[in-house]
């Protein structure tokens, strides 16, 4: 629950400017989300069974930045519920950001974000499965059609982050951010499984780090692409194992950006 939850943390890609009450910039945002071993997706029935987790390979999103008085800026961001990969998504995520400090080539800024929202998918009951006869090799756990689960990703984070703009470079721009996180997890099982319907519930709410590095390079006056690199160290304890491991989510995120006004 927290790796695919911090694949939708809405991180800066970028250091906090000033910017004129009342200006717009819209965005284009496409991250790279990794494919989880076998091993990984052994978390069903407290790490017995495997589950269809590998279903999206990239998560995509707008977004929408509003200038406001006091070197604040409002950014919005919706994905709407549009089945792709397999999976509904519906998440509304914000954030409120502002630069601290700016002097010569140098940035520092603050950001605080959250989400709001779940993404619905056949995790537990996948199509696959289903095609088998329940109880059989093929579908040993009783899938009797694809299942309708629902996973609730809500957070809360603050960023801090520091740039440096290099003139001779035509404004190239590297970054680097550090955040804390708090996420609000759930899983609700959703499954027909051998003439019961399993409507198990998974509750999770834990605290996570996140660092990010990368570069933002003014293309023009107005349009901005951003690339950069996210690490989340994230703990696990399989059993029958009693420590815990580090199962991190390492991507590469991208956002395109235009100016408005």
């Amino acid at each position: 629950m927290n790796y695919f939850t911090s694949a939708t943390l809405l991180s800066g890609l970028s250091v906090p400017r000033s910017r004129a009450p009342g200006s717009i910039e819209i965005g284009a945002e496409l991250d790279w989300i990794p494919q989880l071993s076998s091993a990984q997706r052994q978390v069903g029935f407290n790490g017995t069974k495997q589950e269809d987790l590998n279903k999206a390979p990239i998560f995509g999103r707008p977004r929408v930045t509003i200038g406001l008085p006091w070197q604040f800026a409002l950014t919005l961001s919706y994905v709407p519920p549009i089945r792709i990969f397999g999976i509904k998504p519906n998440l509304f995520a914000f954030a409120l950001e502002r630069p601290l400090y700016e002097h010569n080539s140098w940035t520092i800024g603050m950001r605080l974000y959250g989400q709001i929202g779940s993404a619905e998918g056949a995790f537990t009951c996948p199509g696959e499965v289903v095609q088998f006869s329940p109880g059989s090799p093929g579908n040993i756990y009783g899938c009797e059609k694809k299942s309708a689960d629902k996973s609730f990703q809500h957070y809360a984070g603050f960023e801090l982050s520091s740039a440096y703009r290099i003139e001779r470079l035509r404004g190239l721009t590297p970054y680097i951010a550090v955040a804390g996180n708090f996420l609000d997890t759930q899983v609700h099982v959703n499954a027909q499984t051998f003439g019961i319907l399993d409507r198990t519930r998974l509750k999770a709410e834990t605290w996570t780090f996140s660092t990010s590095a990368g570069m933002a390079y003014p293309i023009t006056n107005k349009l901005t692409l951003s690339v950069g690199m996210f690490y989340s160290p994230l703990w696990v304890t399989r059993p029958p194992a009693t420590a815990s491991q580090n199962d991190a989510l390492f991507n590469v995120r991208a956002l395109l950006t235009y100016q408005l006004n």
